[in-house]
C-alpha cells in the first residue's frame, strides 16, 4: 500500500474518529490495520500522523441532549473526496478491511450516532460494496455479542453439538468458552471471523482479543492449549459443503506398491479425503512422491489395496471416472509449434465432442482470462530452449489443459519446479482457487515457501523408501516432529514476530545425522524410515480412517469424448498446423527431395566429351541408369525413416496425458499415417519430375513416382514403429543406419544373392533375406518398368519376350529334357532309384504338356505312356523326335 493511500486513509479515521470522539479501543483499531499493513517503526509514524489529522479536525460541540452536532456537508464531501482517490488503488479485498477497521473504529465508541453510520454507507458505496455484504458486514461488526443475528453466510463454532438456530453451518469445539462467528464474503471469497468468549484462543500464533475482527488466510488455525485446533480448510468446507453438487469420496484402502525387480516403493498407506481440499505430498529425493501420484492417479497398479473415487475403483473401473481424474506432470505437455490458444483450442475439441468451435472458443478465451494468458493467446509456446512465454505462464497453460475439462480430482506433480517465487505463488494460487471451488487437488511439491506451505489443506510426508510418515495439517507437521524429539520449544510452528513457517526444519528434523565422537555428523540418521513409519502407524493412521462414500455417482461434467472419425481429424489438423508453423522443418523436409535429385541426377548425367564437337548427353548412351535407380529407391527409404522417425516420440508426453481421455489410439496413429504419406507423396514427386528431367526419362514419371512413393510409405510406416518402441531420440537416429544398410546389400544389386554368404545365399532361390527387403521388390519394379515401358522398348517388347523365351527353350528347357530323358532310357531295364526314374517322367511329361499348350501345332500322342508302367525305347524316340522339332 503506497504512503499516499495510507495517509489518505489516516484522515478518514480522523474525520470519522472526531464525529463522536476518539476512545482507547478506536485508537487500538487503527494501530491493528497498521500492523497489518507496515512494520513497528512505521506504525508509531502513522499513529503519530493520525493523531496530528484528529488535532485539525474542528471541535464539535453538543447539543442540549447530550449529542454531538450533525457532522458538516463539508465533511461528508472530504470522505467521499478521501474514499474516491483511493478507490482506485486498493484491491477489492483491501477496501473490504478498511470497511471493517472503520466499523470497528465506530464501535470502538459507546454511542453509535446517525452520522458514523453514514460516513460507513458512504465508504461502502463509494469502494463498490453491494448494499447486501455492506448490511452483513455491519451486523457483523456492530450487532451486541448478546444479540446473534442471522446470515446464511454465518459459521458458528461453538461447544453445542446441536448447532446454532441462526445459522446451519457450525463446527463442534469441546471445550470452546463462548462462541466464535465466521463470516464469508462473497465477491472476494473472503473469511472473516470473530470471537465471543473468554477463552484464551491463538491465531497464527497471535492472541485473539474479544469482539475484535480478524482476517483468515490460506493455511491458518485458531488454537489454545485446551481448545482443539481449527483450521482454515474446516472453516472453507463448512461454506462449500453447500456449493458442491456431488461429492468426492477419495479413498486410499490398505495400498502397496513393488517394482518389478521386487523392491518395494511404498509401503502400507490408508487414507480418505473429501472435496474441497487441496493436499501436499513432499518428502526427500527418492521417497517415492511420483510414483505415489502415479498410484493414486491410476497411471501405476498397486501391487495391493485398491484405490477408490465414490465407491469405484480407479484401476478396474476406468469407463465409470471418465473424465473425473486429471493430471498435470512436471514436464512440458504442450505442442511448441501451436500458439497458447491453439494448444487449448484442440485440447479441448478432445473433450467436448458434443460442444460447436463457437461454444468451444468461448470456453477457451474465458479459461485464457482466467488464467491471465489472454493477452498472449496468439504467441506461439515454443520450447524451453527457444522461450516465446515465460516459464510460469508454460505452467499455468500446462494446468489450463487439464482445468478446460474440470476434472473433479487433479493431480499435479511439481508446479513451482523451475520458477520465480513470484510465478510459484500464482500457481498455487489458481490451485487453492479450485480446491476451494470444490475440486480435490493432490500437488507433489519440493521446497515451497511459508505461504505456500500453508495453503495445504493437508500435508502427507513420505520418508526414503516409501515409508509414510506424516498426514495431517501442515503447520501441525512441524509440531508433531519436534514433539517426537523433545525439542526445545516443540511448541512453536511459526516465527512469533511474522508468522511465517520454515518447512525446512521438517526435513532437517527427519534426516538428521548421529555425531561422531569429533562432533562431525555421520551418514547414520538417528531415527530410520521405518522409525519414523512406527511413529507414524501409532499416532497417525487411526486418524485417517478411509471413508469410500455412500454414493456411486461421480460429478456430472460437460465432457464427451467426440467419435474416431471427429479425433481423426482434430489430431490431423492439429498436426498438420503444428507442421505448417515450423518453418525449419516445412523447408528441410520439402527442398531435401529435389536437392537430392539434382545432386544424383548430375553426378551420373554421363557423356562421352571425346565423341566430337557435338558431344551432348543421350540418355540411351547413360550407363549410369541402373544406379540412379537404385540410390532412387535408398533416397526414398531414407526420406521415409527420418520424416517418421519421431513421430510419436515426440507425443509421447501428451500422448501420456489424453491417455486420461481414453481417446482412440488409432485416430491418433491413422492421422499420422495420413500427413505422412501426404508428405512422403510430395517428396517423390518433386524427386522424380526434378531428377527424370535431369537425366531425359521421358514418360516414366507416374510409374516412378508409384514405386518410389510406396517405398517411402513403408519407411514411414518403419520408422513409427521405431518411434512408438523406443524411448530416446538419439537411439532412433542411431537405428536408421541399421535399417538401411540390410536394404542396401541385400537387395540383389550391390551383392548378387549367389555372392552372398553361404549360409544365407542359394545358387537357385532369391534367399529368404533377400525376399524381405524392400529396395530388391522396389529395384526390380523400376528396373523391369523401365525395360517393358518406355516409349521406344513397348513397341517390340512382345517380339523380345518370344525370342528370348525361345533362345532359353532351345539352350536350356530342350537340353535340360534330353538329359532326363537319357537317364530314364539308360535305366528302363533295371529301374534302379525308382522314386527319382518316376519323378523324372513325371517332370518330362509336365513339362511337354505345357509347352503343348502352348504350341498347338506341336503334338505327341504318346505323352500319356510317360509313366513307368508305359514308358520303352518306341515311347522315348518319339519324345526325342519331338523335342528336336521344338528345337529346330
Amino acid at each position: 500500500m503506497s504512503e499516499k493511500i495510507l495517509k489518505a486513509l489516516m484522515q478518514l479515521f480522523a474525520i470519522i474518529a472526531k464525529v463522536d470522539g476518539v476512545t482507547s479501543d478506536g485508537r487500538k483499531v487503527v494501530q491493528l490495520f497498521l500492523k497489518q499493513q507496515l512494520n513497528q517503526d512505521l506504525v508509531d509514524e502513522y499513529l503519530k500522523l493520525f493523531d496530528h489529522f484528529l488535532e485539525e479536525q474542528p471541535e464539535r460541540k453538543k447539543t442540549a441532549d447530550g449529542t454531538r452536532k450533525r457532522t458538516s456537508v463539508k465533511d461528508s464531501v472530504r470522505v467521499l473526496f478521501i474514499c474516491t482517490q483511493i478507490n482506485a488503488e486498493l484491491t477489492q479485498k483491501q477496501k473490504i478491511v478498511v470497511l471493517i477497521r472503520i466499523l470497528e473504529f465506530i464501535n470502538a465508541g459507546k454511542i453509535l450516532s446517525e452520522q458514523e453510520i453514514e460516513f460507513a454507507t458512504t465508504v461502502a458505496s463509494t469502494f463498490n460494496i453491494s448494499d447486501e455484504e455492506f448490511n452483513n458486514i455491519r451486523n457483523f461488526v456492530l450487532h451486541p455479542e448478546n444479540e446473534p443475528f442471522s446470515c446464511p453466510d454465518l459459521l458458528i463454532i461453538n461447544n453445542s453439538q446441536k448447532g446454532s438456530v441462526f445459522t446451519k453451518k457450525h463446527i463442534y469445539s469441546e471445550n470452546i468458552s463462548g462462541h466464535m462467528e465466521v463470516l464469508r464474503i462473497h465477491s472476494v471469497d473472503m473469511y472473516v471471523v470473530r470471537y465471543i468468549g473468554e477463552s484464551e484462543l491463538y491465531l497464527n500464533g497471535q492472541g485473539i482479543r474479544k469482539n475484535q475482527v480478524y482476517l483468515l488466510t490460506n493455511g491458518c488455525s485458531i488454537r489454545s492449549s485446551k481448545v482443539s485446533p481449527v483450521y482454515y480448510s474446516d472453516i472453507v468446507g463448512c461454506f462449500l459443503s453447500d456449493t458442491a453438487k456431488t461429492k468426492i469420496h477419495f479413498t486410499v484402502d490398505n495400498v502397496e506398491y513393488e517394482f518389478k525387480n521386487g523392491k518395494k516403493g511404498l509401503y502400507e498407506l490408508n487414507y480418505g479425503e473429501e472435496s474441497g481440499k487441496m493436499i501436499g505430498i513432499m518428502g526427500a529425493s527418492g521417497a517415492g512422491k511420483s510414483t505415489l501420484l502415479n498410484i493414486l492417479n491410476g497411471i501405476e497398479k498397486p501391487t495391493k489395496g485398491r484405490v477408490l473415487i465414490n465407491g469405484i475403483d480407479i484401476h478396474n473401473q476406468k469407463k465409470s471416472i471418465e473424465g473425473v481424474i486429471g493430471y498435470v506432470s512436471q514436464d512440458d505437455l504442450l505442442i511448441e509449434e501451436l500458439s497458447v490458444f491453439e494448444n487449448l483450442f484442440y485440447n479441448a475439441k478432445l473433450c467436448f465432442g458434443g460442444y460447436t468451435d463457437q461454444e468451444i472458443t468461448k470456453l477457451v478465451l474465458k479459461l485464457l482470462e482466467d488464467l491471465g494468458l489472454f493477452e498472449i493467446r496468439s504467441l506461439k509456446v515454443g520450447s524451453p530452449l527457444n522461450k516465446k512465454i515465460s516459464g510460469g505462464q508454460r505452467k499455468r497453460l500446462n494446468i489450463g489443459l487439464e482445468l478446460i475439462r474440470e476434472p473433479s480430482v487433479l493431480f499435479v506433480d511439481e508446479p513451482t519446479s523451475g520458477l520465480s517465487s513470484r510465478d510459484s505463488e500464482n500457481i498455487m494460487d489458481l490451485l487453492k482457487e479450485l480446491s476451494l471451488k470444490g475440486k480435490l487437488v493432490f500437488v507433489v511439491i519440493h521446497q515451497p515457501s511459508s505461504d505456500i506451505f500453508k495453503m495445504f489443506d493437508k500435508l502427507l510426508i513420505l520418508d526414503s523408501g516409501g515409508f509414510p510418515i506424516y498426514i495431517g495439517n501442515p503447520v501441525d507437521a512441524i509440531l508433531y516432529f519436534k514433539k517426537i524429539i523433545n525439542h526445545v520449544n516443540a511448541d512453536e510452528s511459526e516465527c512469533i514476530t511474522c508468522g511465517n513457517v520454515n518447512p525446512e526444519q521438517i526435513f532437517n528434523i527427519i534426516e538428521s545425522k548421529v555425531i561422531d565422537e569429533y562432533g562431525n555428523p555421520t551418514r547414520e540418521r538417528k531415527i530410520s524410515p521405518r522409525q519414523w513409519n512406527e511413529y507414524y502407524l501409532k499416532h497417525i493412521e487411526g486418524k485417517n480412517i478411509p471413508h469410500e462414500g455412500k454414493s456411486k455417482d461421480v460429478p456430472k461434467s460437460s465432457f464427451s469424448i467426440p467419435g474416431k472419425i471427429k479425433q481423426f481429424g482434430v489430431f490431423t489438423i492439429r498436426d498438420v498446423l503444428s507442421k505448417l508453423s515450423n518453418t525449419q522443418y516445412m523447408l528441410i523436409n520439402f527442398l531435401e527431395a529435389p536437392l537430392l535429385a539434382f545432386i544424383l541426377a548430375y553426378l551420373v548425367r554421363y557423356y562421352n566429351i571425346n565423341s566430337g564437337e557435338n558431344a551432348e548427353y543421350i540418355f540411351r548412351e547413360n550407363a549410369n541408369i541402373p544406379a540412379y535407380l537404385f540410390m532412387s529407391i535408398v533416397v526414398a527409404l531414407f526420406m521415409g525413416l527420418t520424416v517418421s522417425a519421431e513421430e510419436i516420440i515426440k507425443d509421447r508426453k501428451i500422448l501420456k496425458r489424453e491417455a486420461f481421455l481414453n481417446l482412440s489410439w488409432a485416430s491418433y496413429l491413422y492421422s499420422k499415417i495420413s500427413i505422412l504419406f501426404i508428405i512422403s507423396a510430395i517428396q517423390t514427386l518433386t524427386y522424380v519430375l526434378l531428377g527424370n528431367w535431369l537425366l531425359g526419362i521421358k514418360g516414366m514419371t507416374v510409374s516412378y513416382w508409384l514405386v518410389l512413393f510406396t517405398t517411402s510409405c513403408f519407411a514411414n510406416m518403419l520408422g513409427l514403429n521405431i518411434s512408438a518402441s523406443f524411448n530416446s531420440a538419439v537411439t532412433i537416429y542411431i537405428l536408421i543406419p541399421i535399417l538401411l544398410i540390410p536394404q542396401l546389400l541385400l537387395s540383389g544389386v550391390i551383392v548378387k544373392f549367389d555372392k552372398l554368404n553361404p549360409s544365407i545365399a542359394s545358387d537357385k532361390y532369391v534367399p529368404v533375406t533377400g525376399e524381405m527387403m524392400t529396395s530388391r521388390w522396389a529395384f526390380e519394379a523400376l528396373a523391369v518398368n523401365q525395360f517393358m515401358n518406355n516409349e521406344y522398348e513397348k513397341i517390340f517388347y512382345k517380339y523380345d519376350r518370344m525370342m528370348s523365351i525361345s533362345n532359353y527353350k532351345k539352350q536350356l528347357w530342350v537340353q535340360e529334357l534330353r538329359a532326363r530323358l537319357d537317364y530314364c532310357v539308360d535305366n528302363i531295364q533295371g529301374r534302379e532309384d525308382h522314386k527319382q526314374y518316376a519323378s523324372k517322367l513325371a517332370l518330362i511329361q509336365t513339362e511337354i504338356k505345357k509347352e503343348m499348350d502352348v504350341v498347338k501345332s506341336a503334338k505327341l500322342d504318346a505323352v500319356d505312356s510317360l509313366t513307368p508302367a508305359l514308358f520303352n525305347f518306341s515311347v522315348a524316340q518319339k519324345v526325342r523326335n519331338y523335342l528336336n522339332s521344338v528345337s529346330d
